[in-house]
């Protein structure tokens, strides 16, 4: 859902956020949401989901697009937006991590996953993935650096060390204004309330 929001800031498009409880889905949000996942987006009577689609068609109705306009550098683009679900997939392994050794192994596959970023951003232009223009693909990965940066307060586990370009990276997209405002002020507590709850190593005092 961060990733529409961040989207849609860029575009200054209008919209409404409704938030509910994942693990109480209301019956009307699984009667709107094909498999019952977020983010879902409702267009007039049509109900979008999968996060790549809706930020595609947000892209495509809402022009300039944020894609780059050369077909190669374009799918390359589409091709590191479908890595970020890893980048994702990883990040909630390592925050629901209660055992040490699930921990370490997670912490372990958030850095390799971030390693294999740093060669194909710009090594001097940057600050975003194509270089000067901010695109989709940054919004594909502002809401993971912004989980990071919060767990690294936590608990520093060094995810970003030896990877200057995609530090470099990371600060630009969280200070971006379409970025620091696309999630509630409040963020930063109901991150840790659920990491508490799941008996996170992250939550825990080091």
């Amino acid at each position: 859902m961060q990733r529409a929001v961040v989207l849609l800031n860029e575009k200054g498009v209008a919209f409404d956020v409704t938030y509910i409880d994942l693990k109480h889905k209301p019956q009307w949000f699984l009667r709107i949401s094909p498999l019952g996942k977020v983010p879902a987006l409702r267009v007039g009577q049509t109900v979008l989901f999968e996060s790549a689609a809706i930020c595609e068609y947000l892209d495509e109705v809402h022009p300039p697009s944020l894609h780059p306009a050369e077909p190669l550098q374009r799918a390359v683009n589409r091709g590191w937006f479908a890595a970020a679900d890893k980048l994702f997939g990883s990040l909630h392994r390592l925050t629901r991590a209660t055992a040490a050794v699930d921990y370490e192994q997670a912490r372990q596959k958030v850095r390799e996953l971030l390693l294999r970023l740093e060669e194909p951003l710009p090594e001097e232009e940057g600050p975003f993935f194509n270089g000067t223009n901010f695109a989709l693909v940054d919004a594909a990965f502002a809401p993971a650096f912004m989980r990071i940066a919060l767990l690294e307060n936590l608990q520093p586990m060094g995810l970003l060390e030896q990877m200057p370009r995609v530090r470099r990276w990371s600060e630009a997209l969280l200070a971006r204004e379409s970025v620091t405002k696309s999630v509630v002020p409040e963020f930063a507590d109901l991150l840790h309330d659920q990491l508490a709850a799941a008996g996170s190593i992250l939550a825990r005092q080091p």
